[in-house]
């Protein structure tokens, strides 16, 4: 089974190949106030499909939250970082042995002084249960069945 935390990592070290973390600070909790910039917050969100006892489908959003340098022109830090994002993430990526397909990534400006850029990247992936049926589960072995076959 896929762990949240596994896709955060790979998440936060494929950033980290663009924007290194020598100059550029990650959060993953909600800090009001006395982060440095430029930085991400990333966040994930999750719903989890029971499809059958084996297989569960997963939507998943990547919501990453980019707060410019001070000193910089947003408008042109935000274009760049929306650019890295759409290279960096392409169509899939890869945690541990799998590669989650990107299905759609979205930007906008946030904040009340529209100074927030902040990108969802959305994904679908199937994944394991669990279930084990070898596990002291009860299992029918014989089922008997009256058939009455009206002509």
């Amino acid at each position: 089974m896929l762990k949240q935390m596994d896709i955060l990592a790979a998440v936060i070290a494929l950033l980290k190949t663009k924007y290194p973390a020598t100059t550029t600070k990650y959060y993953t909790d909600e800090i009001v106030e006395g982060f440095k910039q430029p930085c991400f917050f990333v966040k994930l969100i999750k719903s989890r499909n029971t499809e059958t006892k084996n297989v569960n489908s997963n939507a998943l959003s990547i919501i990453l939250t980019y707060f410019a340098d001070e000193s910089t022109n947003k408008q042109l830090a935000f274009l760049d970082c929306e650019d890295d994002i759409n290279d960096l993430f392409g169509t899939s990526f890869s945690v541990e042995d799998r590669h989650l397909q990107i299905n759609s990534i979205s930007a906008e400006r946030i904040g009340e002084n529209q100074d927030i850029l902040q990108v969802t990247i959305s994904t679908n992936y199937f994944d394991s249960t669990g279930y084990d049926g070898d596990a002291g589960y009860d299992l029918m072995e014989t089922l008997n069945t009256n058939y009455i076959n009206k002509i």
